[in-house]
């Protein structure tokens, strides 16, 4: 189907009397099959000749009218829809220049446009709606402002002088932490805020503000209802004109955590300043990032250079030994790589005399949020003097040891005649004084044996060469039972119980376990009341032996259980058929039962009496003293 225009035909209709702004009729253009294209306009007076001065008739070429209602809005009102009300707006390149208000009104199969100029009460309606806008905007900015005001603390004021006024912003009264009717808007309410000693100087202040133009900061303090005083910093500027002042605006901050953050940072830098003056340790601060070295005073006794002359990380570097370098390297690199905050090290490190000293340097790290190092504070402590009495004083340790050793080792032939001379002699029918003369030097030599023995042992301990084993299978309870029976002989009317659990067997030295329970057992028996009895025990747990000697008697004083097994440290003394009375028992008790790979325990409660542990493994010769302390069984 071919469709054809064609514009609806309208007798011509002229409005009573002559309509001052434009009125233009729309026709209707449709298609064969009746639906609307367009519409075509025909004017009707003056106004609307001018309006559509260069306009084509079509309706959809009207480009300089913004604002017309759509096709479907005026093909509704041909449908007989009510009458069309609008504003359209007539555009002169990229301006709206003229407003109108519309009217569509059907008339016949078309509208009657009927068109008010409005552009004067359009820009007054404008300029209303722009006035309120800006209301709105203000009292948006003026809650804004009181809002940021009250966040950050602060509040405004200004004083005029032509009103002759003093004003504060709104939140005054909460900023001051006064009730509300206590604020008001005068310099002397607002001194009522001021500690009174400062209030002659603050109005001084605020009087020279007005006459001496530019910024003015002070500080002044005030004390709330509730006692605590609160700091407080007041920036204001003056203008004047012609010389005379107009009026003077500024805040006033609340300051109070910044001025004790402050404070508590001078302190604390004073506090750094006389550490450093009162130490002979160097500090000093490491700035990861850039390497920069902030080196303390004591730099200039210590090194002999003044704290500018210290250098960075590269510097510091430098002048550690070469020996020593890599490894103080390494100790930084493997801080920097984990989480840890300790760092220490013992290297050399060259002075300005170019001698290299011993120093023990140690630091803390400060990491970020992500566990990056960034920092580190430490101190630098010079060691030589000590590194050389410590030397010296091992040297002479030595020194003395050795010198026992050989003395102890020398003494045994003389001592070991003078035995067996005392023997021979005892063997003889002699007279009584001359039998008690023999046995007591008899019993002072073997004492002396013993003490000899003990000092041996002693020495073999301190010098790092340790107590020497011979190793063989060794049943526990046969060394037990034959030291209890030999002691038996000094304490014939004291009890010994042994109590073996099974067999106890293992890789053991005989003899120096026999010195073990010898002397454990003997001081059970100086120690213990006479009617207590001493027990020994031994059994077999987890893959280790066990040995138990206890008694009921007193418990150990606690101050002479943290040095029981010290050399010379004997608390009381102790005499049995073993021990020498040097105080050395415990002490070789202790290094015989490490020597086999083992630990000794003690454990001394009122009313529980005191009980030493031994374990040990079940082949000294495979394993590493000294063995891990293992939980106590049973």
């Amino acid at each position: 189907m071919t469709s054809t225009r064609h514009v609806a035909s309208a007798d011509r209709w002229v409005p009573s009397g002559e309509y001052p702004d434009p009125y233009i009729l729309l026709q209707s253009v449709r298609d064969g099959a009746g639906r609307l294209l367009d519409f075509h306009g025909r004017v009707f007076n003056e106004a609307a000749t001018r309006l559509m001065s260069g306009w084509g008739p079509a309706l959809s070429t009207w480009s300089a009218l913004e604002g017309v209602p759509s096709l479907g809005a005026l093909g509704r009102v041909v449908d007989g829809e009510p009458s069309l009300t609008f504003e359209v707006g007539l555009r002169r390149g990229e301006t709206l220049e003229r407003w109108f208000l519309g009217r569509a009104v059907k008339r016949e199969d078309g509208v009657e446009l009927w068109l008010s100029d409005v552009t004067e009460a359009f820009a007054e309606r404008r300029k209303l709606r722009e006035a309120l806008a800006r209301e709105r905007l203000a009292r948006e900015r003026e809650a804004y402002l009181g809002l940021a005001l009250e966040t950050a603390r602060m509040v405004t004021w200004e004083w005029s002088e032509a009103r002759g006024a003093f004003t504060l912003s709104d939140n005054a009264a909460s900023f001051f932490g006064q009730p509300r009717d206590d604020v008001g808007n005068s310099l002397d309410q607002l001194l009522r805020n001021v500690r009174p000693e400062e209030r002659a100087h603050i109005a001084e202040v605020f009087e020279r503000m007005r006459y001496l133009p530019g910024p003015h900061t002070f500080f002044f303090h005030g004390e709330w209802p509730d006692g605590t005083v609160h700091t407080y910093e007041v920036v204001g500027r003056s203008f004047h004109e012609e010389g005379q002042p107009v009026r003077v605006l500024g805040v006033a901050l609340e300051c109070t955590e910044r001025e004790r953050a402050h404070e508590a940072l001078r302190e604390a830098e004073e506090r750094y300043r006389l550490a450093s003056l009162a130490t002979n340790d160097v500090l000093w601060e490491w700035c990861v990032r850039d390497g920069r070295i902030l080196w303390g005073e004591a730099c200039t006794r210590v090194l002999g250079f003044q704290p500018e002359d210290m250098g960075d990380f590269d510097w510091w570097m430098e002048r550690i030994h070469p020996e020593d370098r890599e490894r103080v390297r390494d100790g930084l690199r493997l801080l920097h790589d984990s989480r840890d905050e300790a760092w220490s090290a013992e290297y050399r490190l060259r002075g300005k005399d170019g001698a290299y000293m011993d120093v023990l340097d140690r630091g803390r790290a400060a990491r970020d949020a992500r566990g990056r190092l960034v920092r580190m504070i430490g101190s630098m402590m010079d060691i030589t003097e000590r590194k050389r009495m410590l030397a010296h004083m091992e040297e002479e340790a030595r020194f003395r040891e050795r010198f026992i050793g050989i003395l102890g080792h020398d003494l045994r032939s003389p001592l070991h005649a003078i035995a067996l001379s005392a023997r021979e002699l005892g063997r003889r029918e002699l007279p009584p004084r001359q039998e008690g003369m023999v046995r007591r030097i008899e019993s002072s030599a073997s004492r002396m044996g013993n003490m000899i023995s003990d000092i041996l042992d002693l020495t073999r301990a301190r010098l790092g060469g340790g107590i020497p084993l011979h190793l063989s299978p060794t049943s526990l309870p046969r060394v037990c039972w034959q030291v209890v029976q030999e002691l038996e002989a000094l304490y014939p009317t004291r009890m010994v119980v042994v109590e073996p659990e099974g067999s106890c067997e293992g890789i053991w030295d005989w003899e120096r376990l026999a010195q073990v329970v010898s002397n454990l057992v003997g001081n059970a028996l100086s120690h213990a009341s006479h009617d207590d009895p001493i027990f020994v025990r031994c059994w077999q747990e987890a893959g280790r032996q066990w040995l138990e000697i206890s008694n009921p008697g007193p418990p150990i004083p606690p101050e002479l259980l943290r040095t029981l097994f010290s050399p010379f440290g004997q608390g009381r003394s102790v005499r049995t058929g073993r021990g020498s009375g040097l105080g050395l028992g415990l002490f070789i008790v202790r290094e015989l039962v490490r020597a086999h790979g083992g630990e000794v325990t003690v454990r001394s409660e009122d009313g529980a009496g005191t009980a030493f542990r031994i374990v040990l493994p079940l082949d000294a010769g495979a394993a590493r003293p000294p063995l891990e302390p293992a939980a106590v069984p049973r």
